[in-house]
């Protein structure tokens, strides 16, 4: 791979560990848009002398909610929600993928959003090996969160 593509798929795996946490408050604000404009419904499930039945809506509101479920507004709102979902999960199994010390490393620069002064200092390791720890974790990195590149 060439230096430069290589370079600027790590600063896009950067992005997502960096964004880890609020990837995860966009998932709850997106669930909370989408309950705002899906409301609950209730519908009386009616079993008509065969085995096969059928949803009887009874009100405005439910019918309303239905054609909400439908729009594009909706299906959007999903989409994000997987689309943030899939890269948590893709981080996530990752991350367990890393030896201790490239884990602590990752938690620490990006996640948690040290410098790399400050992660060399909790570590216990000087800035020269950090580096080493990082290029090493990024190894692995690139090959499992590759799919995440593509979103």
């Amino acid at each position: 791979m060439a230096k430069s593509k290589k370079m600027q798929r790590i600063k896009q795996i950067e992005y997502h560990l960096r964004n880890y946490h609020t990837y995860k408050v966009g998932i709850k604000n997106l669930m909370k848009q989408l309950d705002h404009i899906m409301p609950s419904m209730t519908a009386s499930y009616d079993i008509t002398g065969s085995s096969s039945g059928t949803f009887n809506i009874k009100s405005e509101t439910e019918n309303f909610a239905i054609d909400r479920i439908e729009s594009r507004k909706a299906l959007d709102l999903h989409e994000d929600i997987k689309r943030y979902e899939l890269i948590i999960n893709a981080i996530d199994e990752s991350l367990n993928s890393l030896n201790d010390i490239e884990y602590e490393f990752i938690q620490n620069r990006y996640i948690e959003g040290k410098t790399i002064a400050n992660t060399a200092m909790e570590l216990g390791y000087s800035d020269k090996h950090i580096f080493n720890i990082r290029n090493s974790a990024f190894s692995k990195l690139l090959i499992s969160l590759k799919g995440i590149l593509q979103l």
